[in-house]
């Protein structure tokens, strides 16, 4: 009878001893392990075990289901990612066929700009080029003005020295006309003067002293004539060898006639010509105008390209970082789930070994009760 209380005592000690090292493990203030605990305590200590068993437990469900709705949120972000990354490659793709379509704007530009530099510069090529005919045109011109206004010159001079033989031989041939007038009243009055003379035998007849007189006076105008007709034939000399001197003079001014209406030829061909270059010259410089509106018109599409690549660049860029955001915060949020189950597990852990050793001390306890009932 005296090894009962004993017993008992022992028991109750051995589980005091296991409830204390389930409350130390989760910082409950127990007491020493080597106080004594009477059954009532034990019972306190097991339910308080069970309560922090439960408590465990429902932190684990509480860090379970937070884990739950991190995957929960995880797949939301998983989903968001890829459905922005598929959104980000076909804005990508987008903006890749607006780059190639923009290079292909490009090519075609610089090709009407090359095109119109060409057309251009080869319109000024034939300007110049019809410039320089009408500079040596308006040489031509000048020559044969000058070579005409020489030749009309030359006509006029050679007319007033034709004017001038014209009015010589008309003096030269009213003088002669004049002596051959004054010869026959001459040989009249000689043949009168002889006739009243009777041939010279009988002068001093009246009649013939009067015709003597008009002889006389008649030989004296006959004289005069004469000198002017020597003076006549000198003038009409004079003007004839200067028509001869003018001969080579009006020869060279039909050479220079020929020469001039030659030249007035080779001014009418280079101007021909020269406006033939102009005209071509100015239907390239409208085509070229022509070409020049398509570049404005590549421009303003070139620049809505440019728009239009930026646009789905941009995007592109978001819907990626977007993607890359959400990647990122599907990894932490898997990361905090697993950490939360991780941590659950060590809750549900905690709560499985404290309540097996609450358990195990109610058990010794009944186990002790049982005993000294017996024995009493």
């Amino acid at each position: 009878l005296t090894m009962a209380p004993v017993m008992r005592l022992g028991a109750a000690a051995l589980v005091l001893v296991g409830v204390a090292m389930v409350a130390y493990s989760v910082s409950y203030e127990v007491s020493q392990p080597n106080e004594l605990l009477s059954p009532l305590q034990v019972g306190r200590y097991a339910v308080r075990a069970e309560r922090q068993s439960q408590d465990y437990d429902q932190k684990a469900e509480r860090q379970i289901a937070f884990a739950t709705d991190n995957d929960n949120a995880a797949s939301g972000e998983r989903d968001l990612a890829a459905k922005e990354e598929k959104r980000a490659r076909d804005s990508a793709y987008l903006a890749a066929d607006v780059k190639s379509r923009i290079d292909k704007i490009l090519e075609e530009g610089r090709d009407q700009v090359n095109q119109a530099t060409k057309l251009k510069a080869k319109a000024g090529r034939l300007q110049e080029m019809a410039a320089e005919l009408l500079g040596k045109g308006k040489t031509e011109k000048e020559t044969a003005a000058a070579l005409k206004a020489k030749y009309y010159k030359t006509m006029d001079d050679y007319g007033k020295a034709v004017e001038e033989i014209d009015k010589s031989t008309q003096k030269a041939q009213q003088i002669l006309d004049q002596m051959n007038g004054q010869s026959l009243t001459l040989a009249q009055i000689a043949t009168e003067y002889g006739t009243a003379s009777d041939h010279g035998k009988d002068p001093g007849a009246a009649a013939a002293t009067a015709l003597k007189a008009q002889l006389q006076q008649a030989q004296k105008d006959l004289a005069a004539i004469t000198a002017q007709k020597a003076q006549a034939d000198d003038d009409t000399a004079n003007a004839r060898k200067l028509a001869d001197q003018y001969q080579p003079l009006i020869i060279q001014a039909e050479k220079d006639k020929r020469s001039s209406d030659f030249h007035f030829q080779e001014f009418a061909h280079l101007t021909q010509q020269a406006d033939e270059l102009q005209n071509r010259a100015d239907a390239l410089l409208a085509r070229a105008d022509s070409i020049d509106g398509l570049i404005q018109s590549t421009q303003q599409e070139l620049a809505s390209k440019r728009k239009g690549f930026e646009h789905y660049k941009n995007r592109a860029q978001t819907e990626m970082a977007i993607s890359l955001q959400a990647e990122d915060k599907e990894a932490l949020l898997r990361k905090q789930a697993r950490e939360a189950r991780y941590k659950a597990a060590e809750l549900s852990d905690k709560a499985r070994r404290l309540r097996a050793l609450a358990q195990k001390g109610v058990n010794n306890v009944m186990e002790s009760t049982e005993d000294i009932q017996q024995e009493s």
